[in-house]
């Protein structure tokens, strides 16, 4: 192993408190691991791959993998799945080269060369954390040192979830404590499977989102807001805490804009229907932002629906 530069490892001693100060929040935990790896190696974007079955779920996700966020994918014959088995980190100098690699599903992201190392929690290998780079390159700057001692901080705090119970960390990767609701990850999970359905079935898919300007301050009032929004859901919608601010909702039964128009309307108004506390009936009503989008005719892919529907 190389020597990493002291104010580095300074960052990454910093990096750590700070994930334990973010407790049982493991979507946080992962979020912040990944986007100070990124910092501290220049990558152009982090994931991190959570193993489920035989499967593996882009839980996290930044930069160049963003629009991959929720993703699911088949774990054998990945290299992620090779650093699940091996329990050792991977370099890939350049996948357009690299026969480990599944070439299509890089291309699809954009990258070219990555650095994947695993997450063990009670001895076994449960995620992997993915720093990934639009251009070939070498690798010389620490960089899997660097993912390495984030990733082994990540697990640590994971690996208390797996001792509760075998559902409990897949429960703390896909709910938001602060509101009771689906975090970021598990609906960017869902709403690229209802895509799929929706592009296979040609069917429409709504997303409407939410935002309380300084929300994230009262946060006593976050999970209040979040049933205001469930109360205006209809069978097989998802509400879920997508920002600090922000509130997602998949509309399951958007078959034309007209729906969607509607049902946006009545969260507005029951929403904004009575005041929070810290927060009067007219300071809410001028806080409150709402939007709306409908595939296929707003955007195609999930971070395109979301977009496209921000206020």
């Amino acid at each position: 192993m190389t020597t990493i530069p002291a104010n580095k490892l300074l960052a990454i001693i910093e990096a750590q408190v700070h994930l334990v100060g973010l407790g049982n929040d493991l979507s946080a935990v992962m979020d912040a691991a990944s986007a100070k790896a990124v910092e501290l190696t220049d990558a152009d974007g982090a994931v991190v791959e959570l193993l489920e079955e035989d499967s593996i779920v882009y839980r996290s996700a930044s930069g160049l993998a963003e629009a991959q966020l929720g993703l699911r994918m088949p774990v054998a014959n990945s290299l992620s799945g090779r650093v699940l088995t091996s329990r050792t980190a991977a370099l890939c100098t350049d996948s357009e080269i690299d026969d480990r690699v599944n070439r299509d599903a890089c291309r699809k992201v954009g990258l070219r060369a990555m650095v994947i190392v695993p997450l063990i929690a009670d001895d076994e290998a449960v995620a992997v954390m993915k720093l990934v780079w639009k251009e070939p390159r070498e690798f010389k700057q620490n960089e899997a040192e660097i993912a390495q001692l984030l990733a082994d901080m990540t697990a640590m705090l994971m690996q208390r979830a797996t001792r509760e119970g075998p559902n409990v960390l897949k429960q703390r990767m896909t709910l938001d404590e602060a509101t009771g609701t689906a975090n970021r990850s598990f609906f960017y999970e869902q709403l690229q499977a209802k895509l799929t359905s929706a592009q296979n079935g040609h069917a429409h898919l709504g997303v409407a989102v939410v935002r309380i300007d300084g929300i994230e301050k009262l946060p006593e009032a976050l999970a209040d807001i979040s049933r205001r929004i469930e109360r205006e859901c209809r069978p097989g919608d998802l509400v879920a805490r997508i920002g600090h601010d922000e509130f997602g909702v998949i509309l399951n039964m958007a078959s034309r804009r007209s729906i969607v128009t509607s049902q946006l309307h009545r969260i507005s108004l029951s929403v904004t229907g009575e005041s929070l506390p810290g927060l009067s009936d007219a300071a809410l009503r001028q806080a409150c932002h709402t939007g709306s989008s409908l595939y296929p005719e707003d955007a195609r892919t999930a971070i395109e629906l979301v977009q496209a529907a921000r206020p």
